[in-house]
């Protein structure tokens, strides 16, 4: 029906509704417009504006440090606050629109991997994985990707037993970032639904609990302004960070088996950009031929990169792993370094394809980051933020299997190019310099992580907080595992299998 400006409201209002979401972001606005024309009146409660401002925003800080096996700490107190947008729209607003759904592999019990495994399948998902698509207007992902038939768009010929496969990535439109007219539509239309409400300024920092069922929701304003919110299911959809602040904050909501705020999980991505003694992180193709299904001409362009599938994960005991190429002009401050380089890259050429010219890639290697109960948010109740909730302390850890896993893969791929007769690696970093030279996604995932068993999970496969019987958590907290592809599209799939969740619960009520 509208979008509400929530400090316009007399002071200690009530809103009512059958539904009410908590936060709108790209979860809870997908969920909303699953849930646009229905029979549910839906009220959805959004901290922020319609953009950034500096006063909402302020209420992210909080602490940051990660730490690696053999490598230093290193601080990263600016990540809660640089990594998320607290407005309508959510991190949409800087999100880039890359798209991939988790490869079958990510929701499998890997007897290697501790804590992995979905309570969901690969298969399950493709429905709501197509509608995710739809919803964000690209192409649909199929179990099994078609081969293309243009010359240029052929993939690496590595042997399938080596398991490394070409795993697309493609670009949505509707982000802050690539499309602001689409985005904006987007964000807002959804409101114009009859049984559609949105509140904005409307900060949500306490949900209340009598028994097993939740009671209500008190909501402040940065004005100083109080109301409260009450419906008969709620959903919680603040991020993978938010979502763990608001639960510990509300009585240690869901916390029975100290499961709330651990397993956090974090995409990173490491490579070296070159320095006076070595050359950067480089793919010394031996065709001479484009490369553009891997590498193509423009920055966002649709793409693939290398992926390692569940035959390369079992053979080696590692997890999951890509390799992204891009074009790049090596151009080393030591001509010496950057000649070895374009040596090795036209030495792969000549004994791989008996020719002279070579193709000269730039590469980024992302590892999957493995389930650790010892990464995790807590709460610092000596610092609060304007609204008087504690702010919270990330200890975001990587245990020793990370990065024995990303060096076993790169070596692993390293022997299946040249097996292959593909090309070469070249892959410069030390173990212990891995931290330093890596740099930190926006996702956040695994903090109230889905499990059937409440001793192992925060949430049911349906989203379902085991400790209550009507709140539900959306967004990438809920993911087992984390994958290595942009988690939105997954956000998106498990939302829309969400809504349909609530209104089959409707119905049968």
């Amino acid at each position: 029906m509208a979008i509400i400006d929530a400090r316009a409201l007399p002071d200690a209002s009530l809103l009512e509704a059958d539904l009410v979401i908590i936060g709108g972001g790209l979860a809870g606005i997908t969920l909303a417009k699953e849930l646009a024309g229905g029979a549910l009146k839906v009220v959805v409660l959004e901290s922020g504006g319609r953009e950034m401002e500096p006063e909402t925003q302020a209420l992210y800080a909080g602490a940051c440090v990660q730490k690696a096996d053999g490598n230093k700490d290193r601080p990263l107190d600016a990540y809660p606050i640089q990594s998320r947008v607290r407005a309508l729209g959510g991190s949409g607003h800087v999100w880039g629109g890359k798209c991939g759904p988790l490869d079958p592999a990510d929701f499998a019990e890997r007897a290697w991997i501790p804590y992995s495994g979905w309570p969901v399948s690969r298969e399950t998902m493709q429905p709501y994985y197509d509608r995710a698509c739809d919803l964000l207007e690209i192409d649909r992902f199929p179990l099994e990707r078609p081969n293309a038939a243009d010359p240029n768009l052929q993939p690496l010929a590595l042997d399938a037993k080596d398991g490394f496969f070409p795993a697309p990535r493609v670009f949505s439109r509707i982000s802050g970032r690539a499309n602001r007219l689409a985005f904006d539509r987007f964000r807002t239309t959804f409101a114009e639904a009859p049984n559609i409400d949105v509140y904005l300024y409307a900060n949500v920092v306490r949900i209340r609990r009598e028994r097993n069922t939740i009671s209500g929701l008190d909501i402040a304003c940065l004005d100083g302004k109080r109301h409260t919110a009450k419906a008969k299911r709620y959903v919680l959809a603040t991020g993978g960070i938010e979502n763990v602040r608001l639960l510990l904050a509300s009585d240690n909501l869901g916390n029975r088996h100290d499961l709330v705020g651990r397993f956090f999980q974090g995409h990173l991505t490491y490579s070296n950009d070159s320095d006076t003694q070595r050359e950067g992180s480089a793919f010394a193709a031996s065709r001479a031929g484009p490369l553009d299904l891997y590498a193509p001409a423009a920055r966002y362009g649709d793409h693939c990169v290398i992926g390692a599938g569940i035959a390369a994960q079992k053979r080696m005991k590692t997890g999951n792993f890509t390799a992204t190429l891009f074009r790049a002009n090596f151009s080393n401050a030591d001509p010496a370094v950057a000649a070895e380089t374009q040596t090795i890259s036209k030495a792969s050429a000549q004994l791989d394809k008996g020719q002279a010219r070579s193709n000269l890639l730039g590469f980024f290697a992302m590892t999957e980051h493995f389930p650790n109960p010892d990464s995790r948010i807590t709460l610092d109740p000596d610092h609060k933020d304007a609204l008087g909730m504690p702010r919270i302390r990330l200890n975001w850890v990587h245990g020793r299997k990370d990065y024995a896993d990303l060096e076993k893969t790169i070596g692993g791929l390293a022997n299946a190019l040249g097996a292959s007769g593909e090309g070469r690696l070249c892959w410069s970093l030390r173990p212990d310099e891995l931290l330093a030279s890596s740099n930190a996604s926006r996702h956040h995932m695994g903090t109230t992580r889905m499990h059937d068993d409440p001793k192992k999970g925060v949430v049911d496969a349906n989203g379902r907080l085991h400790e209550a019987d009507n709140l539900y958590v959306a967004g990438s907290s809920v993911f087992p595992t984390s994958g290595i592809v942009n988690p939105t599209l997954t956000i998106l799939a498990l939302t829309i299998r969400l809504a349909d969740h609530l209104k089959s619960a409707k119905k049968a009520a």
